[in-house]
Formats: structure tokens, C-alpha cells, sequence
């Protein structure tokens, strides 16, 4: 390595700021509530709907049992949602179902003592096969159909011209007609659909997901009843807890704006624009549990196990407090600086549609990232997008990133990149760096104060953009020297200028090399263009521990593969010297066999999943855990069982 100083680095001065890329699930993860509201609360959403016709159509199935509980439990306060947003003027309707549509409470005025009585008697029972009569009961509300076969009462309430015309329809199963029998595409659900936007009747469509995750099918029809009649759709825990509050979101149409928020630092209280950092928001972060974790971590390429949560905060000063719906977007950026919006940086990869949230409540969101495309490391960027709480700063097409999430409450971002290594150990990652042709860019790389790297940090430039670098003068502060195209820096990193006349995106590889000190060295690498604002960046957590610190439990995961058996992955840790896999019939019972010694490579990386296939079963019948053994006699520690044993079914 030259210590010549030949290409004359040249001192700048140091920012003042840092800047980050800190961009910082499955199935939402309700706060916990407050008890039962009582019958007449002091307050309600203050929402204008005018005059309101309200039938609600529930199946009352065995399996919906906490749903009708949360239902009795807000009538009341849902009755005086209605009467406050109507100003008295409203008519109601009760229709239920199973294999059959009873009639309840027929469409009209002056009905809710009736309402209250017919809704508090509901009683689940019932239903053991699956499709249900979703479809003849929206037939029954819809065109008013007196009694029939498997009908039992008459509709024959009047839906009012001029009155704001709703179905609620609550149910956790597929329609399937009075015949008991579901048919791809159900014609006759995608026929109501269609009726009910021809008479001006919006269904408002809650997805009850009691079997535990959301079935693709049942979502996919529930959200086309809410689309074609231009109603809304909602998914509620699986208990059917916040049932409540979805049955009542049927009014966010017409109410008051709210004003939700996830924080950008903890200091942020939702004030726009944002003041301090951007780049550390507490309220993302990714986890290799679908339990959560203490503190983000990296995804995993080739597991199952990477979640995102996220914090959503209907307390924020811009607008007062009030009952909101909308739908939270998730973005993916491989690690660096200077992301402009809608120019193909940033990557959608999930959306939770159908998110309510009450009055002042705090949400932490859980959404699986199905499928991290690539080994490395990445910037999350979250959006809660909602009518009622829209954006308040324009997010253009080219518009810098930073400044949108800076004025918009509605933004987060936040790193996902830990860099772990061994005492005396080197760890890798990557950065890519945004140049932009009319712009001069500054890389920093700079420690948190007081906080100096224990050791050396070298960053490859590649021989392309060594040479530019060099042909514009080679302006660098803190460089102790080059090798080949890479540049080394201390632990008080350093500063790059670059001039290179062109837009152009080069990815750097940044190694770090421990002297032998443990602990965690957070290490920015930032952009400034023009010696002005930052314009992104990433915070690297290097984390130096020794060989013998105490192994971690992994979250493993299991699915099939075909004829070839049963594949377990699991994320690595760097200090685990090796695996064991263990299998068992019934885990409770103690007793289990060992069936494999995995013993990583020295290069792997704890951003890509360790596999094992199981080739002498098909997995049906037997759980598995994961054995992590420390390296340096600091023990070993098991994980939890998993296995690929359907649920139970609904009774």
C-alpha cells in the first residue's frame, strides 16, 4: 500500500450534519385497546355523510365468534357514529348468513332498539364447509327480494334516492351461493358487485382472516365488491378484535381529515417539516421474526423470516385527531445516496391496503418482505397513503427524496445495514454511489462523535471511477493511502471529492478491519453535492464482537420442494462456529434426533440464509429446530420449533 501521498488529497471541511439513508408483514399487529366505549361517548367523529341508509350483512358462522363479540361491543357507539354523521337522518337494515340468508331487521326508520336486540342476540354456530352465502345475501339487500328458498323474511326496505346507500359486509369465507360450492371467479359475486354500483350502493367489504393469514382468493373477490362499487375494503385481525372499528371505517368516506405520522428521529412529533435527522427513524425496522426484535437488523436472502414494522401515529399536530383509513406502500433501494422519486431507484414491493385506525392510536404494521431479491444490504422507505391525511408537499416525479420525507409526516426512512465481525475480523458491505453529471460530490465517511471506528476503513472505488476520481485531482481528506483502485481511511474516516461530468451509479465495496476492540461503531457514508445539504446516504452499525460471545437463537423456516423433501433455512450469525439439526414427531414429548452438523463457510455472510434439505420426508409430520453452537466455547442455544403441519380448520 503507497503511503506516498502522490495524489495529494486535499483538505476539505466537515460537514456539520450527517446525513443517512436509514429507509427504514403476513399481517397487521393491532396496539392493545382501551375497554368497551361506553353507550353514549361525550364525543364522535365529527364526519358529515348526510342522510344514510345502512344495511349490514354478517355471517354468523361458527368461526366468527370474537367478530360478533367486537360488533355487540361497539353497536352503540357505531349507532351514534351514524346518528352524528347523518344528523339523525338514517335507516338501518340487519340481513345474516351461512348456507342460508335470514332477514333480520328489514331496511328503515326509527329501528334501533330493534338494531340493538338483533345484534346482541347474534350467536355463532354453525357453517362446517366452507363457501358461504356471501352472494344471495348482497342479492337479498341489494334487490330487495321478498322470502325464497333459503331465504328466511323479507327485504323489502326502500333505498332512499338521494341518501348515501351502504351494505357492511362482514364475513372470513369464500361466497358459494345457496349450493354450498364455490366456482372460480363466482359469477354471481362479481354480478352484485357490478349491481350494486348500478343502484348506488357502496359495499363496504371486511375481510375477517380467522384461519390466520389472508387467503388470496377470499381478499382478492372482497376487494372487487369494494371497487367495482366504489366502497371500501378492510382486513381485520384474525380474532376479528378490531371488527368494530372496521364496520365503522364505512364512514371514512365523508369524514374530517386525520393526521397520521411515522417519526424520522426520536425527537419528531410528526411537525412538517421535519427538524434534525431523517435517516434514524425508530418507528421501521426489520426483523428475522415474525415476533419482532429489539433492534433492526439485515434481511435475509433466501428466508422466509424478513419482516418490516412499522409504527403509525394518528396523534400528529397537523390535523386534529380522528378515526382515518388508508393503505401503507413499501419501497427497497440497495444502500447508498441521492434517490430521486419515480425515476426507477426506488422499488415497490408491498402494499397493506385496508388499514383503520381509531382516534389517537399507535399501530405497529407487520408485513412479510416475500422475497429479498439479492444478498447485501438495503434502505426501506415507508408511505401511509391516505385521503383522509394527504401528503402535504408534492411528491414529483425527479423530486429529491430527502426533501419529501423531510415535509411529509406520511414518510418515513431508515437504514437496515448491521455490519458484524469478529474481534480482529474484517466485515464487508457495499454502498452505491449517485453522481450526478452537472454536480460536485463529497463521500464522507464519519463516525458518530466520540465514536471512532477501532480500526481501519478502505473503500474500492473500481478502476473506472478510481481513474476519474484521479483525473479530477484526486481530492480526498484523511486518506492514509491507495492500493490498486481502493482508498484507505483510519477510524475518523474521511472525505472524497468526485467531478465526473456524467450521471452516473457505481457501487463501492467498503471493508472494515477491527483492531481487537469490541463494540458498536456506527459509521456514516453520506453525499453532499456542492458542498450544500446532504442528499443521502447509509448508517453502518459495525458491530465488533468476540468468537466466544453467547450464540443467538435463529428463526428457521421450513417448506416443501417438490418429490426432494423438505428444505429448513435459517439466517447466520457470524461468531457460530457450526448447526445442529434436529428433528422430532412431538417436540412436547422430549424426544428428537439429530439429523444434521452444518458447518459454514468462513466467507458466508449473515445477509444470505443457510439451507439444509431433508430429503427422507415430506415434512408433514415432524417439527424441526436449529442448534447454534458459539465458536469460542460460549455455548449453544436452540431455536423454536417449527413445522409444516396445517393449522386446524375452522370448526
Amino acid at each position: 500500500m503507497s503511503k506516498s501521498h502522490a495524489l495529494r488529497p486535499r483538505a476539505m471541511p466537515w460537514l456539520g450534519a450527517a446525513m443517512l439513508c436509514l429507509f427504514m408483514f403476513t399481517q397487521a399487529h393491532a396496539a392493545p385497546r382501551p375497554a368497551p366505549v361506553p353507550p353514549k361517548p361525550a364525543e364522535v367523529d365529527p364526519c358529515e355523510c348526510g342522510p344514510l341508509d345502512v344495511v349490514f350483512a354478517i355471517d354468523d358462522t361458527g368461526s366468527m365468534g370474537g367478530s360478533l363479540n367486537a360488533i355487540k361491543a361497539s353497536f352503540l357507539n357505531l349507532l351514534s357514529q351514524i346518528q352524528a354523521s347523518s344528523n339523525g337522518d338514517y335507516r338501518l337494515g340487519l340481513v345474516t348468513f351461512k348456507d342460508d340468508v335470514t332477514v333480520r331487521v328489514d331496511l328503515g326508520a326509527g329501528n334501533d332498539a330493534l338494531m340493538n336486540a338483533e345484534i346482541n342476540n347474534l350467536t355463532a354456530f354453525g357453517g362446517a364447509r366452507e363457501p358461504e352465502a356471501s352472494d344471495e345475501a348482497l342479492n337479498t339487500v341489494i334487490h330487495n327480494l321478498v322470502a325464497r328458498p333459503f331465504q328466511n323474511g323479507a327485504f323489502t326496505g326502500v333505498w332512499r334516492t338521494g341518501a348515501r346507500k351502504v351494505v357492511v359486509l362482514v364475513t372470513d369465507n369464500l361466497p358459494g351461493g345457496f349450493n354450498d360450492n364455490y366456482s372460480a371467479g363466482n359469477a354471481l359475486a362479481s354480478a352484485m358487485a357490478q349491481s350494486a354500483a348500478n343502484n348506488d350502493i357502496r359495499i363496504h367489504a371486511v375481510y375477517v382472516p380467522t384461519w390466520g393469514g389472508q387467503n388470496p382468493v377470499i381478499a382478492g373477490i372482497m376487494q372487487n365488491y369494494a371497487t367495482v362499487s366504489q366502497g371500501a375494503y378492510r382486513v381485520t385481525q384474525p380474532d376479528g378484535s378490531d371488527v368494530g372499528l372496521a364496520v365503522q371505517d364505512f364512514l371514512s368516506d365523508c369524514r374530517k381529515p386525520s393526521d397520521v405520522y411515522i417519526r424520522d428521529n426520536v425527537y419528531d412529533n410528526g411537525t412538517e417539516p421535519s427538524s434534525y435527522d431523517i435517516w434514524t427513524s425508530p418507528d421501521i425496522k426489520i426483523c428475522n421474526n415474525p415476533a419482532g426484535c429489539a433492534a433492526s437488523t439485515n434481511p435475509v436472502f433466501g428466508s422466509t423470516n424478513n419482516y418490516i414494522f412499522v409504527t403509525l401515529r394518528n396523534n400528529g399536530p397537523v390535523r386534529p385527531s380522528g378515526p382515518v383509513s388508508g393503505k401503507l406502500m413499501l419501497y427497497y433501494l440497495p444502500s447508498g445516496g441521492s434517490a430521486l422519486w419515480e425515476t426507477g431507484s426506488w422499488v415497490h414491493f408491498k402494499t397493506v391496503p385496508g388499514i383503520f385506525l381509531s382516534a389517537g392510536e399507535v399501530r405497529d404494521v407487520s408485513v412479510r418482505w416475500d422475497s429479498v431479491p439479492l444478498p447485501g444490504h438495503y434502505c426501506i422507505l415507508a408511505r401511509w397513503v391516505s385521503a383522509g391525511d394527504p401528503m402535504t408537499f408534492p411528491e414529483l416525479p425527479g423530486s429529491d427524496t430527502v426533501v419529501n420525507t423531510r415535509q411529509n409526516n406520511n414518510i418515513a426512512w431508515r437504514n437496515v445495514d448491521v455490519v458484524r465481525m469478529l474481534t480482529g475480523g474484517v466485515g464487508h458491505t457495499t454502498y452505491d454511489l449517485r453522481l450526478r453529471a452537472e454536480r460536485m460530490t463529497t463521500l464522507f465517511l464519519r463516525p458518530d462523535a466520540d465514536t471512532p471506528f477501532a480500526g481501519g476503513v478502505s473503500v474500492d472505488l473500481g478502476r473506472e471511477l478510481f481513474e476519474m476520481w484521479r483525473a479530477s485531482g484526486g481530492e480526498a481528506e484523511g486518506l492514509e493511502g491507495t492500493e490498486g483502485s481502493t482508498l484507505f481511511f483510519g477510524g475518523h474516516g474521511g472525505a472524497v471529492n468526485f467531478r465526473v461530468g456524467k450521471t452516473v451509479t457505481h457501487r463501492l465495496d467498503l471493508t472494515f478491519k477491527s483492531d481487537g476492540h469490541e463494540g458498536v461503531f456506527p459509521m456514516n457514508v453520506f453525499e453532499v453535492f456542492d458542498g450544500k445539504e446532504p442528499v443521502g446516504g447509509v448508517r453502518y452499525d459495525v458491530t465488533v464482537i468476540p468468537p466466544h460471545a453467547e450464540p443467538l437463537p435463529v428463526a428457521p423456516a421450513v417448506r416443501p420442494v417438490g418429490d426432494k423433501g423438505v428444505e429448513l433455512s435459517w439466517h447466520h450469525a457470524v461468531h457460530h462456529k457450526h448447526y445442529t439439526l434436529l428433528r422430532s414427531t412431538n417436540p412436547a414429548s422430549g424426544d428428537f434426533e439429530p439429523i444434521a452438523e452444518i458447518v459454514p463457510d468462513e466467507r458466508a455472510s449473515e445477509t444470505v440464509a443457510l439451507r439444509f434439505v431433508d430429503a427422507a420426508s415430506d415434512g408433514a409430520g415432524f417439527f424441526y429446530a436449529v442448534v447454534s453452537h458459539s465458536r469460542g466455547g460460549g455455548g449453544s442455544v436452540t431455536s423454536e420449533w417449527v413445522t409444516l403441519r396445517p393449522p386446524s380448520n375452522k370448526e
